[in-house]
Parts: C-alpha cells; sequence; structure tokens
C-alpha cells in the first residue's frame, strides 16, 4: 500500500507543469481541427428548430443534371419511355417493369425526392396519381400502390404498380411482414395526415401509398442497412403479383421496341384520364 501511494505520488509529479512556462498552444489548434472535421461531416445546418440540407454549388448542380437519368434535359434520360408531360412532371414507363403498366411519376428537373417539392410540383405529382387510380380502378379492376425510396438516389422516382383487388389492410400486411424479415422502422400515416411531418427533413425514407390514401413510411436507420428493392420485393410477392424472379429491374429489361410499344398502349389506354393530355411528351421544359 505504501509502494502504491509513492508511484501515485511520483506521476503527479511527473505530469505537472514546470512553474514559469505557457500552456501548449497546439491543444487549442487540434481542438479547432476537430471542430472542422466534424462540420465537413455534417450534411445539415440548423436554422431555429429545423435543419436543412446545405444547397451543392450551382456548378455541382449542372455537372448532376447533365448525366442525370432522368432529368428531362439530360442527353441521358430514354424520353421514349415518356408517356405525358404535365406542369413541373413528366409519367414515363418503368425501366424494368415489374409488368408493363409499372409507372413512375419523375420531375422534369433535378430534385432529389418529394420532401423538397414546392406546392405547385406536390399539385402536378396529385394529378397524376388520381389519374392513375381511376385508369387502373376502371379499365384494370386494380388498385394502385405508390412507393418512393429517397434513400441511394438522386432524383425522384414515384413509383406506380396496379395491384388486383386486394383489399388496403391486405397490402399492408405484406409490408408490415416484410418490414419484419428486415427489422425496419415502420409507422402508418392516415389519410389525411401530413407524412412529413413524421420524417425528419434530410432524412432517408421509404414510402408506400394506398389507394385509400393511408401510407407506410419506412425510416431509413443506420443500424439497418435498407434494402434497395424493397418496394419491388413486397409487390412481386406470392402474396400479390407472385412474380418473385422480378425483383430485380435488371432481369427485366426488354427490348427498346417492345418499350416503345408498352408506351404506346399505354398512353392510348390513358389519355382520357391524363389531366394533362394534348402535352407534348417530348417536352424538353427543365
Amino acid at each position: 500500500k505504501q509502494w502504491y501511494q509513492r508511484r501515485v505520488r511520483a506521476d503527479e509529479e511527473l505530469r505537472k507543469q514546470p512553474q514559469e512556462t505557457t500552456e501548449n498552444p497546439y491543444v487549442e489548434v487540434q481542438k479547432e481541427k476537430n471542430r472542422e472535421e466534424d462540420a465537413k461531416q455534417q450534411h445539415f445546418y440548423s436554422v431555429g428548430d429545423k435543419r436543412k440540407m446545405s444547397a451543392p454549388h450551382p456548378g455541382e448542380r449542372e455537372k448532376k443534371k447533365e448525366s442525370c437519368w432522368f432529368c428531362l434535359k439530360s442527353p441521358n434520360v430514354e424520353k421514349h419511355l415518356v408517356i405525358s408531360v404535365g406542369g413541373s412532371m413528366y409519367l414515363a414507363l418503368a425501366k424494368g417493369a415489374l409488368r408493363n403498366d409499372h409507372v413512375m411519376i419523375v420531375p422534369t428537373n433535378h430534385i432529389k425526392c418529394q420532401q423538397f417539392l414546392e406546392p405547385n410540383q406536390q399539385d402536378d405529382v396529385q394529378k397524376f396519381k388520381r389519374a392513375l387510380r381511376t385508369h387502373n380502378r376502371t379499365s384494370k379492376k386494380s388498385t394502385t400502390v405508390f412507393f418512393e425510396r429517397s434513400v441511394s438516389t438522386s432524383h425522384m422516382q414515384v413509383h406506380a404498380v396496379p395491384v388486383p383487388r386486394y383489399s388496403v389492410n391486405d397490402i399492408k400486411d405484406v409490408f408490415y411482414t416484410f418490414a419484419d424479415k428486415y427489422s425496419l422502422e415502420v409507422q402508418e400515416i392516415p389519410a389525411g395526415e401530413d407524412w412529413q411531418d413524421t420524417v425528419p427533413p434530410g432524412s432517408d425514407y421509404f414510402i408506400a401509398e394506398f389507394e385509400n390514401d393511408d401510407k407506410l413510411i419506412f425510416l431509413c436507420s443506420q443500424k439497418v442497412r435498407f434494402p434497395l428493392q424493397f418496394g419491388r420485393e413486397v409487390l412481386a410477392s406470392e402474396e400479390l403479383l407472385n412474380m418473385p424472379r422480378r425483383v430485380s429491374w435488371k432481369e427485366c429489361k426488354i427490348s427498346k421496341e417492345q418499350e416503345e410499344h408498352d408506351v404506346k398502349q399505354f398512353r392510348k389506354a390513358f389519355t382520357e384520364f391524363d389531366s394533362f393530355k394534348g402535352g407534348d411528351s417530348d417536352s424538353d421544359s427543365d
């Protein structure tokens, strides 16, 4: 015990700063460097109680638009897939579609997800949704399931897939089953409530929306890797469309000629329901 006390006192003497010496100036310098590094890794800055995503540099934004597969002015966009253009949105056949009436609502401009839409852009999305619901209900005796994934994407795509007339609750149950499979956090938002209130600004999410306007929100956590084909996997399951081999869009690719045929057929059937009919599907509005 006496030896231990002597050892502690000796260590304290060694650590004691000599008299008439100044503080180490590099301590504060290192602290400042650490703070700068932390700031570089942050994706948000605070404004009051809200967090907003930092805006990309204009030059960076233009480069993304030029290389984007979905911006209508991009040289990479496959315009033969476009069915209709309305206001700030366009409707297109999904590449590697689950079925030949699987379509997407896409912004003409480079917008990451629905969280960042302006009110007029949200209105254009709703017009397409209403038209698709009516079309699928009337022409196909099917209910429409919409889904969007914001994780691992830079341009918003709201998928719309007709499903035989299962009840909304039956379809929800399948989503819940797959949520349990992947240990995903899910929250149900009743019709009439704003789902964006449940998603922190800038957070990654998956949303499924149903015929009665109910929604399921899946928040993407860093603890659990979100399955990128989740929406397709649920809808392709044996419980719903029963096409498990079509989960990956890469396994569903068809020729350009077949895509053009499917677009022509869909446009012909959809025209009477299209709120934007008469628009030029080859428009370059951006």
